[in-house]
């Protein structure tokens, strides 16, 4: 198997130009007519505690934006963690007629891993964090053993135990989508894409929780396929058919690389 290292140009169209559009908030309509001496009275009291306000609102909105820089920042750990071990673990587990492509940007966001062989393209997010995944359809979340005392137990991998209560820790991208929601955007649109060159490919769409704890994880009706294990991701995909030819993956291949200004060399080969 190759690995590569992508980087370059986001694979596909622009993305909408918002520069236009600006909050109208406080502005008042011409349909409600002219301001009366009332209105004014109001606005003045109003402009009293407008300062105070705005200073909580402020507060509020930045513990908030604190609180989702951290847990998204963990989520990006998780992400990075779980692909450089599934990277490992796929090490000599597949032949030279697979390629292993990392980092791969999009302009709906990263896949994280695409993997291309005979059985076409498999966009993949992995995670590996100290905790308990959930899934129901689109919504996601982990759920943490706390220690007593209040602080989260143990190291990536450590099983929870002890008597802890658990907190709950969402698995939302910095943009607020979550695992799969992420994936299938960021799938959808390199289909997209290689539908405007004439490959008509559907992309499978895989999260992988992979970390030490199979049988721990929960997921119910996902919109993406979720394995538990490197060892339960190889059996699924070689359950898939064979659909493409080595002239047919060298052209995807030139197809995806193509808007990387820096032709990358393989990284690794095993």
């Amino acid at each position: 198997m190759r690995i590569v290292e992508w980087s370059g140009r986001p694979v596909g169209g622009a993305q909408p130009d918002t520069r236009g559009s600006q909050s109208r908030t406080g502005q008042r309509s011409e349909g409600f007519g002219p301001m009366t001496d009332a209105d004014a009275e109001h606005h003045r009291f109003g402009s009293l505690l407008d300062p105070l306000a705005a200073r909580h609102a402020r507060q509020r909105a930045h513990a908030e934006d604190l609180a989702h820089a951290e847990t998204a920042g963990e989520v990006k750990g998780a992400v990075k963690l779980g692909g450089r071990h599934f990277a490992t673990d796929l090490e000599g587990r597949l032949g030279d007629d697979w390629l292993l492509i990392h980092g791969l940007a999009t302009t709906s966001g990263p896949v994280s891993q695409l993997l291309l062989g005979p059985a076409g393209l498999v966009a993949l997010t992995s995670l590996h964090l100290n905790a308990t995944v959930h899934c129901r359809g689109d919504n996601w979340h982990a759920e943490r053993e706390v220690k007593p005392g209040g602080h989260p137990g143990g190291h990536p991998g450590a099983h929870p135990g002890g008597g802890g209560s658990s907190v709950e820790v969402s698995l939302d991208d910095h943009q607020g989508r979550s695992p799969s929601v992420a994936l299938n955007q960021a799938a959808d649109t390199l289909e997209k894409f290689l539908r405007s060159a004439g490959e008509q490919l559907r992309i499978e769409r895989v999260v992988l929780i992979n970390h030490p704890r199979p049988g721990d994880d929960h997921w119910h009706r996902p919109t993406v396929h979720v394995l538990g294990s490197t060892s339960d991701f190889l059996s699924w995909l070689h359950k898939l058919p064979k659909i493409l030819d080595r002239g047919q993956k060298r052209q995807i291949e030139k197809l995806i690389m193509s808007g990387d200004n820096h032709h990358p060399q393989a990284l690794q080969e095993s």
